[in-house]
C-alpha cells in the first residue's frame, strides 16, 4: 500500500513542477514579445518622427555634400520655413555669407574626424531666417552611420533670450559700478559738510552770529536728510530687487495725494500749479512702491519744471488694455541723446545742475517692472517732458 501512494505524491510533484515550469516560460514569453514589440515600434519610422519632434532643440541631418535631409518642426520654426521647405537645401542657406566658407570647411573636417560634441560646449554662430533676418545659436554636433553612408546631426538652440540677458546684465553692472561711485561721492560730500560744520560750530560756537549759526544748523540739516534720503532709497531698491508682492487692484487718488504731501514744501516753495483729474482707472499693483514711482516723478517735474512749475497729471488706456499714468512738466525737456540713458542707475536728469543723486528714476524703472509695467518718455526740446508708466488693468469676468 505503501508503494502506490508514494509513486502517486511524486507524480503530483512531477507536474505540480511542470506546470510552474510552463508558468514561467508563458511569462518570459510576453516579456519578450513586449521587448520586440516595443523595440519594433522605435525602430518604425512614426515613432522615430514623433522624438525627432518632439524635441525641445531644432534638429537638423546633413549628408556629406552638406545637404540638409532631415529637419523637425522646431528648427523650421526657428528659421521660418514652412513644412518640407528647407529639406534638399545647402546647409549654408541657414547660414549668414559671412559664415559659409569657414563654416563648409569645418563642416568638411567634422565629417573627416567626427566626435560628439555637446550643446552645452557647442559652437555658437548666426543663424539666417527666411526673411535674411539673423540670431545668435547655439550647435551641438553627433554623428549617424548608416548604411547610405555617414551623417552629421545638428542640434541648434536660439539663444536669443541668453545672449540679450547677458548683454543686459553687462549693461547693467557697468551701470551700477557708475551709480555706486556716484552715491558714493554724493555721501563723502554730504558727510564733509556735516562733520565740518558740527567740528567748527563745537569749536566756535560762542563767537558765531546768531545768523550765520542759523544758517550752518540749516545745512547740517540738509545734509542730514540727504544723506538719510540716499539711504532710503538704497533699502527700497534692495527690497524691490528682492521682495516679490501681490499685485492687486489700486485707488490712484489716495497715493498721488500721499506723494503730493511728502512734497508740499517744494510746491509751495516753487508756487507750483498742479493739474489733475477727479478719478483714474483702476489698475493693478501695489501701494507703497507705487507712490515711490510718482514720488520720484513729481520730484524731478518740480525740479525740472518751468518757472513756476506746471504740472498735469493724467492717464489713458493703450490698444491693449495697459493703463498708462504719467506726469507732464513745462520745463526745458530732455535733449534726444540723454532719453536712452534717464533710468540707468547713476543718470541725472540735468548734468549742469546736479539735484539728487541719480538713483530715483532706477528704482521707478524696477517698480514698474516688478508690477509687469513699462517706463516711458517723451520729450522735445523747449516744450517739456511726459514721463510716464503702464500697470495692468484689472480684469473683469
Amino acid at each position: 500500500m505503501t508503494e502506490p501512494v508514494e509513486e502517486n505524491t511524486r507524480a503530483a510533484g512531477e507536474i505540480s513542477r511542470m506546470q510552474q515550469e510552463l508558468a514561467e516560460l508563458h511569462t518570459s514569453l510576453r516579456i519578450q514579445q513586449r521587448v520586440a514589440y516595443a523595440a519594433g515600434l522605435f525602430q518604425g519610422e512614426v515613432t522615430v518622427r514623433t522624438l525627432i519632434e518632439s524635441l525641445a532643440e531644432g534638429l537638423l541631418l546633413v549628408d556629406t555634400d552638406q545637404r540638409i535631409i532631415l529637419v523637425n518642426h522646431r528648427l523650421e520654426e526657428m528659421f521660418g520655413y514652412a513644412e518640407g521647405e528647407i529639406v534638399a537645401q545647402l546647409l549654408q542657406t541657414l547660414l549668414p555669407d559671412r559664415y559659409v566658407q569657414a563654416h563648409g570647411q569645418h563642416v568638411q573636417t567634422f565629417f573627416q574626424q567626427s566626435q560628439k560634441r555637446p550643446m552645452g560646449q557647442g559652437l555658437e554662430l548666426a543663424g539666417r531666417r527666411k526673411d535674411g533676418s539673423e540670431f545668435p545659436m547655439e550647435v551641438g554636433l553627433s554623428y549617424l552611420d548608416t548604411g547610405a553612408g555617414r551623417f552629421a546631426l545638428a542640434f541648434v538652440t536660439d539663444i536669443s533670450r541668453r545672449k540679450q540677458a547677458e548683454q543686459d546684465l553687462l549693461e547693467q553692472n557697468a551701470a551700477l559700478n557708475a551709480f555706486a561711485h556716484t552715491v558714493a561721492h554724493d555721501l563723502v560730500s554730504s558727510v564733509s559738510v556735516l562733520v565740518g560744520m558740527s567740528e567748527y560750530l563745537l569749536e566756535s560756537s560762542n563767537d558765531v552770529p546768531q545768523r550765520d549759526l542759523q544758517d550752518y544748523l540749516a545745512t547740517i540739516a540738509r545734509s542730514g536728510r540727504k544723506m538719510s534720503s540716499i539711504i532710503n532709497e538704497l533699502l527700497l531698491l534692495a527690497s524691490v530687487r528682492q521682495d516679490d508682492v501681490l499685485l492687486e487692484p489700486v485707488d490712484m487718488l489716495p497715493i498721488i495725494e500721499t506723494a503730493l504731501f511728502r512734497l508740499d514744501e517744494v510746491i509751495h516753495a516753487t508756487e507750483a500749479q498742479i493739474i489733475q483729474p477727479d478719478n483714474f482707472p483702476v489698475a493693478l499693483g501695489y501701494a507703497p512702491w507705487i507712490e515711490e514711482v510718482w514720488f520720484n516723478y513729481l520730484s524731478n517735474a518740480l525740479k525740472y519744471g518751468g518757472r513756476p512749475p506746471r504740472l498735469e497729471i493724467g492717464s489713458t488706456i493703450g490698444a491693449d488694455g495697459a493703463i498708462k499714468f504719467w506726469v507732464k512738466d513745462n520745463g526745458d525737456g530732455v535733449p534726444p541723446d540723454q532719453v536712452a540713458r534717464l533710468f540707468r542707475p547713476g543718470q541725472r536728469l540735468d548734468t549742469n545742475h546736479p539735484k539728487g543723486h541719480g538713483l530715483g528714476l532706477s528704482i521707478v524703472q524696477q517698480i514698474v517692472r516688478k508690477l509687469s509695467g513699462q517706463v516711458s518718455v517723451e520729450s522735445v526740446p523747449g516744450q517739456g517732458s511726459v514721463f510716464g508708466f503702464s500697470l495692468l488693468p484689472v480684469q473683469t469676468e
